[in-house]
């Protein structure tokens, strides 16, 4: 794996965070847009630094876009290029996705007027097409963990931590659509779980200790208990979602799909559009949005009691929620740079969480356009990829 060096301040324009500032106060001061600028810092800026609602306590530098140039509807329309299908006619596949990403991973949770965040880096490599057509990712955990922005300082987070690294690198089976089906590397993990079980009965002990390896221990039986363990984790489901796939000439399909969202409960489903932006954004990225609404047979209160089928004699009340994210894609080889998915479930105690991945590596250049023409202040407001 190459080198990629640790993002630095010195790099960028930036301003220097003053006390008492916060990030309404300087999105107002210098005249941006509150979601603007956090996710361009957010962009760049080392994992530790990322902004979320507000300003991490430890952040001095907060990361500046550079100055805009004004441009007419006319003439950014005219900056942006026509979205090129290199397989078939609105055809996306995945194999130009000779890649090796490092990936900044934000996981946000919001249990009513609770909100927890986790945050987390990635890599994903590609290793391989068999003769099916099938593709092979390894998917690797780099670093720590941080909750909460804390790294893992209890018992239960550091057994937590050590049990779920024993996962990791993960060979990842993905389909012909972009969609992952299976792990293939199971007796390499399994291998990999019973060393590090050895190592965690040697520093802890109790009856919470044997619980919680006894989970590991069920999820590690066989290749499918572990699929079926997985099938509930955040990243896989948001990365390899179903994109890579033949779309009609209005490049929008309809389709349900199915997402994490209550720990305890089976994937909630959802009917989504999933529709292609017939031209690259200004930044050069192929953009995909998708949207629906809950699409699932369980009730609000079969929700509550968290159960995974329906049993509508409790009640006959629809649950609602909705589903949102979008996708930026590298128009060459279709992997993401940026993912942002929101989906909610309207409990009496709501329940809402968000998924933000942001490739780390430095991009390349996909045109000579100059860095600062792709920064373009629009003459009528529209909606950014952080926003909806």
């Amino acid at each position: 794996m190459s080198y990629i060096p640790e993002p630095s301040y010195k790099d960028y324009l930036t301003y220097t965070i003053k006390k008492g500032d916060t990030l309404v106060s300087v999105a107002n001061k210098l005249g941006l847009d509150t979601y603007a600028l956090r996710a361009y810092h957010n962009r760049f800026c080392p994992l530790q630094d990322l902004i979320e609602a507000d300003f991490p306590s430890r952040l001095e530098y907060l990361i500046l876009p550079p100055p805009e140039i004004k441009l007419s509807d006319e003439e950014r329309e005219k900056q942006r290029k026509k979205v090129v299908f290199h397989d078939a006619p609105f055809k996306m596949s995945l194999n130009n996705a000779q890649v090796s990403n490092s990936y900044g991973v934000l996981y946000t949770i919001e249990n009513g007027s609770e909100t927890h965040t986790i945050k987390q880096e990635i890599n994903v490599e590609w290793k391989a097409k068999n003769e099916n057509g099938f593709y092979f990712f390894e998917v690797d955990r780099i670093g720590n963990i941080y909750i909460n922005d804390t790294a893992a300082s209890t018992m239960a987070e550091e057994i937590a931590e050590k049990a779920s690294a024993a996962l990791y690198p993960l060979l990842v089976v993905v389909d012909q659509n972009g969609k992952w089906v299976y792990i293939n590397n199971f007796s390499q993990i399994e291998e990999r779980w019973q060393e590090t079980k050895k190592q965690i009965l040697k520093y802890y002990e109790g009856d919470y200790v044997e619980k919680y390896l006894s989970i590991y221990d069920r999820n590690l039986e066989d290749s499918d208990t572990l699929y079926l363990s997985l099938s509930k984790d955040w990243f896989l489901n948001a990365f390899f979602n179903g994109l890579h796939t033949e779309y009609p000439p209005s490049l929008s399909i309809q389709k349900e799909i199915d997402f994490p969202l209550i720990a305890k409960t089976e994937n909630i489903k959802y009917l989504v559009d999933q529709k292609v932006d017939d031209r690259l954004d200004v930044d050069n990225f192929l953009v995909i949005d998708v949207n629906g609404k809950l699409h699932d047979e369980r009730t609000k209160t079969d929700f509550e009691n968290e159960l995974n089928l329906p049993v509508k004699e409790y009640s006959e009340q629809q649950a609602v929620g909705s589903y949102r994210a979008k996708y930026f894609l590298n128009p060459e080889d279709y992997i993401p740079e940026s993912i942002f998915i929101s989906c909610n479930l309207e409990l009496d105690v709501p329940q809402k969480y968000s998924v933000s991945i942001a490739n780390l590596n430095e991009r390349k250049e996909i045109s000579a356009t100059p860095k600062q023409e792709l920064f373009i202040e629009e003459t009528q407001p529209q909606k950014k990829w952080w926003q909806f």
